[in-house]
């Protein structure tokens, strides 16, 4: 199945009697990174809440997963976007296991969604040999995405994906069992982060392990990382049994984790807790308020993390008519 997803996070007014600016498609270019990171910051800061992405799953897939598959270039191709006539965007569709939706309204203009609907399901039908299947996840308050969806054959699966949260108004003891320290990113070999990962995740003597172990560090290339930020916890031998990254967004004052793992041989010890109690210290000292982290599970909710988002899960399957009213020419 192809993934897909809305974030939909600011509401531009016009003033009172200016003219509506036309938007218009253009494909992406690899000199966009930064273009695409300040729109979704912008985002949060017009909302101030997330939808869907926030930086950390933009630079992840950038400088860690697609680089590590050597697909970025295909990756690339796969980014549309939409402008203003000034320049600004107005929207975003990319690809994480699937098509990702942002706007830059609250409520964007049918035509609007009906091209990034469009855009998606031709670069799916691409990859299928004509036929297309999609997840959608649309915020729900999003009625309008909701119903271009439901137009176009789309229909809800029950399935929910969440974004969630945990504020930074409290204090966060840091509890290690004797034998183990924590490290910042400058303080480790890029190797011993890359084998904890692969240790984490349960990919050892894989092919994927090998590209771990030659891209992992290119993380750090990325524009919201922070070294302070980038915590392992260290056991005697010196090997990283417990790690969590934090993408630091500093004009909205957040953090986002990405990654976190703790090695299948070291669970039930509290490496995690104290790892995350550690990043989470650091963050308020950087003047943080919120932190935020992209799938809920049990782990997380014991460390006080609350949904703060909701999105419904919309499907399609089986052939479209891609054509669409003044649509783009993808």
């Amino acid at each position: 199945m192809i993934y897909a997803s809305f974030c939909i996070p600011l509401n531009m007014k016009l003033k009172r009697g200016a003219r509506k600016m036309n938007i218009n498609f253009r494909s992406y270019r690899s000199e966009d990174l930064l273009k695409v990171r300040h729109f979704l910051i912008q985002s949060y800061s017009k909302l101030k809440t997330p939808n869907t992405w926030l930086i950390d799953r933009w630079e992840f897939v950038v400088f860690f997963q697609e680089t590590r598959s050597g697909t970025l270039e295909q990756w690339e191709q796969k980014v549309g976007l939409w402008e203003y006539e000034n320049g600004e965007l107005a929207a975003v569709v990319c690809r994480d296991d699937g098509f990702y939706f942002q706007c830059a309204e609250m409520n964007p203009p049918e035509k609007l969604l009906e091209e990034m609907f469009a855009f998606a399901e031709q670069k799916a039908e691409e990859e299928n040999g004509g036929y297309v299947e999609l997840y959608v996840p649309i915020p729900e308050n999003m009625a309008s995405a909701a119903e271009v969806a439901r137009k176009r054959g789309y229909h809800q699966t029950g399935g929910k994906e969440s974004v969630n949260s945990l504020r930074l108004d409290k204090e966060f003891p840091v509890e290690l069992p004797s034998g183990f320290r924590i490290c910042s990113g400058d303080e480790i070999e890029v190797t011993a982060k890359a084998l904890g990962h692969i240790m984490a995740f349960d990919y050892a003597e894989t092919a994927e392990a090998e590209l771990t172990l030659l891209h992992y560090g290119n993380m750090s290339n990325a524009p919201s990382y922070n070294p302070q930020l980038d915590l392992s916890v260290v056991n005697d031998a010196g090997e990283v049994v417990s790690f969590c990254n934090i993408f630091w967004d500093s004009s909205n004052r957040i953090g986002i984790l990405e990654p976190v793992g703790t090695s299948i041989n070291y669970r039930k010890l509290g490496l995690g807790r104290a790892v995350l109690h550690e990043g989470f210290n650091r963050l308020k000292q950087l003047g943080a308020s919120k932190v935020y982290v992209g799938s809920m599970q049990p782990f997380y909710e014991k460390l006080g993390f609350t949904t703060e988002v909701w999105l419904q899960v919309w499907e399609y399957s089986g052939h479209t008519d891609l054509s669409c009213s003044g649509c783009p020419q993808l």
